[in-house]
C-alpha cells in the first residue's frame, strides 16, 4: 500500500502542480486580454474624438458655405438696390427739370397776367411816386400792389 499511496501523493501533487499551473496561465491570459481591452478602449476613444473633430468640420464648412450664399444673395440684392437708385435719379433729374420748366412758364405767366392787370392808371402812379422819392414798399401800402409787381414795373420803366 505503500506504493498505492505513493502513486497517489505523486499524482495529487501532479494534479495540484497542474492546477497551479493551470491557474498562473488563466491569471496570464486575463491580464493580456485585460490588456488588449485597454487598447481597444483608447482606440475607441481616438475614433470618438476624430468623429467629433470631423462632424465640427462639416458644421463649419456647412455654415461657410451658407454664409458664401447669403453673401452673394446680399450682393445681387445690392447691385440691383443700385439699379433702382441709378433709375430713381435719373427721374429725379427729369422731374427737376420739369419743375423748372414749369417755374419759367409760371413767371412768364404771371408777368404778362401782372402787367394785365396793372393798368396804365396805375402804372403812372408807380412811377410819378416813384420818382417823388417813395420806397418802394411804400408805393405797395399806398396803391394795394404788391412789391414784387411795383419793382418790375419800375424795371421795365427803365428809370
Amino acid at each position: 500500500m505503500d506504493k498505492n499511496l505513493l502513486i497517489t501523493i505523486i499524482i495529487f501533487v501532479g494534479l495540484s502542480f497542474f492546477m497551479l499551473l493551470l491557474f498562473f496561465y488563466i491569471l496570464k491570459r486575463d491580464k493580456e486580454i485585460e490588456q488588449k481591452f485597454e487598447a481597444f478602449e483608447l482606440s475607441l476613444e481616438e475614433i470618438n474624438k476624430e468623429i467629433f473633430d470631423i462632424k465640427k468640420m462639416t458644421e463649419n464648412i456647412e455654415s461657410s458655405e451658407k454664409l458664401e450664399k447669403i453673401e452673394r444673395i446680399i450682393e445681387s440684392i445690392v447691385d440691383d438696390i443700385r439699379v433702382i437708385e441709378k433709375k430713381n435719379l435719373e427721374i429725379i433729374d427729369s422731374l427737376k427739370e420739369d419743375i423748372e420748366n414749369l417755374k419759367f412758364k409760371l413767371q412768364k405767366n404771371n408777368l404778362t397776367e401782372m402787367t394785365k392787370i396793372i393798368n396804365k392808371n396805375d402804372e403812372e402812379k408807380i412811377i410819378n411816386l416813384y420818382k417823388n422819392g417813395y420806397s418802394i414798399e411804400e408805393i405797395s401800402k399806398e396803391l394795394r400792389i404788391p412789391a414784387g409787381e411795383i419793382e418790375l414795373i419800375i424795371k421795365f420803366s427803365s428809370i
